[in-house]
């Protein structure tokens, strides 16, 4: 009976070991919600907590001899959300959290560059009356601790404050000691309330509006190198089909001579005639196709066919057929063209390529699926 009891005393000792390793220490911790903002901390039982949503019945007024409604007024006249007080009654942490411009522009401190956190610790270290300042990570986040001295009463007064900016909320827990400097001990209870902070979501920064400043210099750079790179284009084009053109107007040219040459010895039914006269309406294709294709325009008449030669004669207002087309030649090759705009030019050439990308993408899916001939 006597080892039975000594073997269940040992097992019950070595159960408790066990569990007082494994059990986590926020086990000894009360966790504090805040549903406004999806936040939640944790505080050692040990301490006395009032909230803004602790009811009057509660033992910590009665304790700290507080009154609830001037608790509450205050509360709300600072931003207070919580304040903690140690069982001894040397030191409170309060915890504050605002919310403006600057610290929805910030949104997070971990978002910040290196250059932007030094200067807020630069800020932070010419504020009267502190005495050190850093840049420290509690959990997950970046916090800046300062230590301040002042006077309250005429009593000195002691705050070690850590700050931190976590989805554009300004969060601040501050511990105030007075009479005496406050010790590694309970800046240590400081850092980890501070480091037991968390939110149900973490926002990320806004991308900010399409056309912030190097977006507009980034487009206007991509737009400068496709003008440039447009008009290089445009410009090669236009050189060649001026040489085309002239080379064209050459060959029309001593066509033309060639033509004058043989008129004196054209001769019809044994009778010399004129080059003019025996000209036909496909001779017209010497000029170019659009001037064969318009001369339809033309208000022409037959005027005679030839049943031994079979030479059609046209008459237009006392102008022959050839006249006529040297006039369209004249008019369309030697005469001045209207220049378009630059974003005439732009918008053409862009359809251009635009129409031989499909032109391209229908020769790929013709050959895809082109049948391929048998092999013998």
């Amino acid at each position: 009976m006597k080892r039975s009891l000594r073997i269940l005393l040992s097992v019950t000792a070595a159960l408790s070991v066990m569990l007082s390793l494994v059990l986590p220490a926020a086990a000894l911790d009360d966790t504090y919600r805040f549903d406004e903002y999806g936040m939640s901390l944790k505080i050692s039982k040990n301490y006395y907590v009032i909230t803004r949503e602790t009811p009057a019945s509660d033992e910590a007024y009665s304790v700290l001899k507080l009154n609830y409604n001037d608790t509450v007024k205050a509360f709300e006249a600072a931003d207070i959300y919580l304040r903690a007080y140690d069982p001894e009654g040397t030191f409170q942490i309060s915890l504050t959290i605002t919310s403006d411009e600057r610290s929805q522009a910030i949104n997070n401190y971990t978002e910040l560059s290196d250059a932007e956190r030094r200067n807020i610790l630069d800020v932070l270290t010419a504020e009267p009356g502190v005495t050190s300042a850093a840049e420290v990570k509690h959990g997950g986040w970046v916090y800046y601790d300062t230590s301040r001295e002042s006077t309250l009463d005429g009593e000195p007064l002691y705050i070690n404050q850590c700050n931190t900016v976590v989805n554009g909320l300004q969060i601040d827990l501050s511990l105030q000691k007075g009479k005496e400097a406050i010790l590694a001990n309970e800046t240590k209870v400081l850092t980890t309330i501070a480091a037991s902070v968390e939110f149900d979501n973490v926002k990320t920064t806004d991308t900010g509006p399409v056309f912030s400043w190097w977006r507009i210099l980034l487009w206007a750079g991509i737009l400068v190198v496709l003008t440039v790179g447009v008009s290089v284009v445009y410009k090669h084009r236009n050189a060649a089909k001026r040489r085309r053109l002239e080379e064209r107007r050459l060959r029309r040219s001593a066509a033309q001579d060639e033509a004058d040459i043989t008129a004196d010895v054209i001769t019809v039914d044994d009778k010399p005639v004129t080059f003019e006269e025996v000209l036909g309406y496909r001779d017209a294709d010497r000029y170019s196709s659009r001037a064969a294709t318009d001369l339809d325009t033309f208000d022409i008449s037959v005027k005679e066919k030839s049943p031994t030669h079979g030479i059609s004669y046209f008459e237009d207002e006392g102008k022959s057929i050839d006249d006529r087309a040297d006039d369209y030649f004249d008019s369309y090759f030697r005469g001045p063209t209207p220049r378009r705009s630059g974003i005439a030019r732009l918008f053409s050439t862009i359809g251009a390529y635009i129409g031989i990308g499909f032109r391209h993408i229908g020769y790929f899916f013709r050959n895809l699926f082109r049948r391929k001939p048998k092999q013998k």
